[in-house]
Order: C-alpha cells, then structure tokens, then sequence
C-alpha cells in the first residue's frame, strides 16, 4: 500500500482496506517511503506470491514491471488520483473495496505492458505539454483526478507553446513534427479518464500514439473537453499511428522536453518507447 496515493484517499482507507484484507491470505505492507514497494514486491515474487498494488498508476507501473519479469500475478486496488490501468481492466476507479473481492473472485488476464527508456509504465507515456502539466501536478496534494488534470492544464497554457520533435515508428523513416503533446498509450485514458487515445486496448501487442499539432492557444483551449470524451483523435489536427516500437528526440534545444509514464517522470529526450505484448497476469472481473 502506497499510503500517499490519491493525494492522502489511501491513508483515510487504509482501515477499510486492512479490514477487508484480513480476511484473506494477505500479507499486507504500508510503504514508508516512495523505493520501498519494489523491493517488497521482489521478495513476495522470489516466493512465490502474487502482488497486490493498492494505490495509483505509479505504483501499478513498478508493481507490474516486477509481476511481468517474476512470472507472478498482479492484482490491483485502485486508491490513487488517476486509476487508469484500474479502469482499463475493469475496475471502479472509485471503489477500491470491490478490487478486494476480486482477490477471492477474480480472473486471470493476459494483458500487454510499455517501456520506456527501460522503466516499465501501464497505461500511458507522454511528452511535451502533459508532461509538463504533469510535472507540476506532482507538486500539488490538495486537489486530484481530473479537476487536478484540468488545474494543471490552466496553470501550464500561460507559458507552453509547441515544440518541435522527431518520431520515428517501428525503425522507420523519422519524421519531423510541431506539437503540442505526444503520447504513446497501451490504455485508452490517463490523468484520470481523459480519453487520450479512445482506440488503444490493453492486449492488441501494440501502443496507439495521438499527437496534437501546432494548432493556436485558443483552438488548443477550446478542443480539450474532446479528450475527456475521446473525440480529440478526430481533429483534424491530431495525428494517431500505432506502432510496437517509437523512437522520440526533440529539435527544440533550448527548452528541454521531458519524458513521463504512467505519471511519473522517466527523463529527457530523445526516449524510446515500446510494448512487450502480453507481459503481465492481472486479476480482473469477470467478463461480462
């Protein structure tokens, strides 16, 4: 358990949760600070046990790197601020009691995870002005989800403008862009249910880019309630591949362009972003 996820949810929870858990054969773990979940989760993997995240996207990301590489299953708790990968596999973003029962009932899934530079992320990887509103939104515990998406949004517009980058899909010919933000996504949302990429499905073995052009302020302004409704990738604007493997550099020397995944900072560009197809067991609920 990540007990700062959800900007201090899972802390108010954690005697729910502890509750819920003892009944069940669950050893259970209250991270003290931001390293100690890995390697508890090597250790419950090097014997044998599943893994439990109970937090946000971030510590999901870390928590099914280790899954992926032991061969273990990951189940998922959603207490965090965004929940994206919670969401993409069934889950209430907002009832992270009902995930519990899924740790009795639930059923395997095979689903596909990204890297990048290296460091394993579950829903979506992202540069250029969400990666800058993202930056600064980890800064922030007194607001979260999407009004903390959207506050974040306001705060970056007053001083970003679009860059230029180099994108180059599955080793082929790059190419040069403006744009506002890229984002190469294995789920269909982030930041909380922004529909970023409506089409990406957790276990195609591939990762649906959108990238925003050069569009003025105000147009960018006005267009984004369409990444709340999954419209966005309809503009005119906004260009989408798919792909398996992206390199990414930027040609801005002068402002540096960071790269983020599953919201947590992974560093500078150029990256290389990538899927490893049907990577993890997760438990999720059944089919229906």
């Amino acid at each position: 358990m990540n007990p700062a996820a959800g900007r201090g949810r899972t802390r108010r929870l954690l005697p729910r949760l502890r509750a819920a858990l003892g009944a069940l054969d669950v050893e259970v773990h209250v991270s003290a600070t931001p390293v100690d979940p890995e390697p508890l989760a090597r250790s419950a993997a090097a014997a044998g046990r599943g893994i439990v995240a109970c937090g946000g996207d971030g510590l999901v990301a870390v928590l099914a790197g280790v899954a992926a590489e032991s061969g273990v299953p990951l189940a998922v708790v959603p207490t965090g601020a965004g929940n994206d990968f919670a969401r993409a596999i069934g889950l209430h973003p907002r009832r992270p009691l009902e995930a519990v029962a899924l740790l009795r009932d639930g059923h395997p899934r095979t689903v596909d995870l990204g890297r990048a530079d290296g460091r394993w992320f579950s829903s979506v990887a992202n540069t250029g002005f969400d990666a800058e509103a993202n930056r600064w939104a980890n800064t922030v515990r007194r607001i979260s989800g999407t009004a903390l998406y959207l506050t974040a949004i306001a705060r970056t517009l007053v001083t970003y403008r679009p860059h230029r980058f180099r994108l180059a899909v599955d080793g082929g010919e790059p190419e040069e862009l403006t744009a506002w933000l890229m984002a190469f996504a294995n789920t269909a949302s982030y930041a909380g249910g922004m529909r970023i990429a409506p089409s990406a499905r957790l276990d195609d073995g591939l990762l649906d880019l959108t990238v925003v052009g050069p569009v003025s302020r105000a147009a960018f302004v006005w267009n984004l309630p369409r990444v709340a409704t999954g419209s966005i990738a309809r503009h005119p604007a906004v260009l989408t591949r798919t792909g398996r493997q992206f390199s990414v550099a930027s040609l801005d020397d002068d402002v540096p362009m960071e790269l983020y995944a599953s919201g947590e900072r992974v560093g500078p560009l150029p990256s290389t972003v990538e899927v490893i197809a049907d990577a993890l067991r997760v438990v999720a609920p059944p089919a229906t």
